[in-house]
């Protein structure tokens, strides 16, 4: 009986073994808030934790604000009206995700410059001279608006795709009109959706290294590298780290407490019934999203290709060709592990119920909430003490870094689980949800063993779930800047970490070859996804 026991928990336990590893590093800058603080980290926090502190939370009010604004007005519209190019516009609405959002900072600068396009034109063609300086904190706004306005679209999209017809027809009977019927009826019972959208913005804004840091902003992403990178006070970084974290868990807070309040049940109901606009609405609201797209995914397009073409003669192919070829392989390698982990822990709780899994599923999500500058500072501080602590064995093997764990792909790809394994495992989770139990109960009853059940039963059937958990893995990934700045070896320089480096330099043109390679990829599997949900 004991070894049936132990036989059977085999794989709990081991799944709890190895979240307990993807968190403990998370735990460890907790902890680091009680780290004792030497002078230099002293005069950093009285100097400089202020400005982290303000500027971090007019970046995420405003940011928040801007794209609860437009993903709500997209998805409204896209789902409760007819128009004409819907269908075109439901299709790129999501494109713009595919670019990183230090790349829109790069590609706007550069636009709104004394030698880009519209300052240019506008010179030569109106003697208009007008200086742009968007290198701010109302600038970083904008751009990280345009970055992640998806978020909010994308889930509220999918929230108003299963609301109640009949909440609608009712509200119109007794007199509404549409707008009382929004702001009375729709906006009220979207607020979840509309919330969950807001926080993942604002998470990734705390992420957001690359804008903050070319822009010249004292924010906590930017403090973090500053403190390790430009003065070697690892010990500082980690305790900025900590209060970013505690940050982190206070918007979680927030979120929970501002979305108890409303709820809709979801049962099977009439198809939303989208209403014909008028002419003049048509036209208006057609406008309005195309000058939208064209600010957040042609321009940019575009300004990338002129980048190319004044770049192209001083590309090195091999050396783009070395770089595209170790990002392909680090990304694939870190986004199948990944997957495969996220299916591994899914079968581990598919009969599991109650605690066990909620601790699980909280233990598996809480990475991607997780700002990379503090996964990659604990990540360093923990393979340091490692490294430290294994002297005598590189000296034993003649191994010549000191460093060699912490300067390894291996911590990279370590980082990448912490921070992304949520995104494999909801996909993964969602579908097998749907699926239900009683095929693979039925398979259990039939005498097939676990493993030969997840071959023959759920595999087959969620599929569709795993290829689109491993093109959103893939892409948040091959985008990542703040992992890539701290946690790079050497000798593996990533696509990301390059554009960063050219813009570091003043040299925007030539981020243009690593550019092309990850939106191009980006956009080509955002393309796959679309027609894997449309199926």
């Amino acid at each position: 009986m004991m070894k049936r026991f132990k036989r059977c928990d085999t794989p709990l336990i081991f799944t709890f073994v190895c979240l307990a590893l993807i968190i403990f590093p998370i735990i460890y800058i907790l902890f680091g808030i009680f780290n004792q603080t030497n002078e230099s980290t002293e005069f950093l926090f009285k100097t400089q934790l202020k400005f982290y502190i303000k500027n971090s939370f007019i970046i995420l009010f405003f940011t928040g604000i801007f794209t609860g604004i437009i993903g709500t007005f997209l998805a409204y519209f896209e789902t409760f009206y007819e128009y004409k190019f819907k269908n075109f516009f439901k299709f790129t609405l999501i494109l713009p995700f595919a670019i990183p959002s230090y790349l829109f900072g790069y590609i706007y600068v550069d636009f709104f410059s004394y030698s880009g396009w519209l300052v240019t034109f506008l010179r030569q063609n109106f003697d208009i001279r007008v200086h742009f300086d968007i290198m701010n904190i109302y600038g970083a706004i904008f751009v990280l608006t345009l970055a992640f306005y998806p978020y909010v679209y994308i889930i509220l999209r999918g929230f108003l795709k299963r609301f109640p017809q009949n909440y609608i027809e009712a509200s119109q009977n007794l007199g509404c009109t549409q707008v009382k019927t929004f702001f009375k009826v729709i906006l009220p019972l979207s607020k979840p959706a509309i919330i969950s959208g807001m926080t993942l913005c604002l998470m990734e804004c705390l992420n957001a290294y690359g804008v903050p840091n070319y822009f010249g902003l004292h924010v906590f992403s930017t403090g973090i590298y500053k403190a390790w990178v430009g003065y070697g006070d690892l010990n500082a970084a980690i305790k900025l780290a900590s209060i970013l974290l505690f940050l982190v868990f206070f918007i979680i807070i927030v979120q929970k407490l501002l979305q108890k309040p409303y709820s809709i049940t979801v049962t099977k109901r009439q198809k939303i019934r989208a209403k014909k606009l008028s002419k003049k609405s048509e036209i208006a609201v057609v406008c309005l999203i195309f000058l939208f797209l064209f600010v957040t995914l042609f321009l940019p397009l575009l300004h990338i290709f002129i980048w190319l073409y004044r770049s192209y003669s001083d590309i090195n192919l091999i050396s783009l060709f070395n770089l595209s070829k170790n990002t392909i392989l680090l990304t694939t390698f870190s986004a199948m592990l990944i997957v495969v982990f996220s299916l591994f822990i899914n079968e581990s709780l598919r009969l599991k119920e109650g605690k066990i899994k909620e601790i699980a599923t909280s233990f598996a999500n809480i990475g991607y909430s997780i700002p990379g500058s503090v996964v990659g500072i604990s990540m360093l501080a923990i393979f340091i003490n490692i490294d430290k602590s294994m002297q005598w064995l590189y000296r034993l093997l003649e191994v010549k870094a000191t460093l060699f764990l912490t300067l390894s792909p291996l911590v990279l790809v370590f980082a990448y689980m912490i921070r992304f394994l949520s995104l494999g495992y909801m996909g993964i989770q969602n579908s097998l949800n749907q699926q239900g139990k009683k095929y693979y109960e039925a398979s259990l009853s039939l005498g097939k063993g676990k493993l030969k059940t997840f071959f023959l039963v759920d595999l087959p059937m969620i599929k569709p779930a795993i290829l689109s958990s491993f093109i959103l893995v893939f892409i948040e990934i091959i985008k990542e800047l703040p992992l890539s700045s701290l946690l790079t070896p050497p000798n593996l320089k990533t696509l990301a970490f390059e554009m960063d480096r050219y813009a570091s330099d003043e040299q925007l043109a030539l981020s243009a070859a690593p550019a092309i390679v990850v939106v191009g990829i980006s956009l080509a599997l955002l393309v796959i996804l679309n027609k894997i949900k449309d199926k």
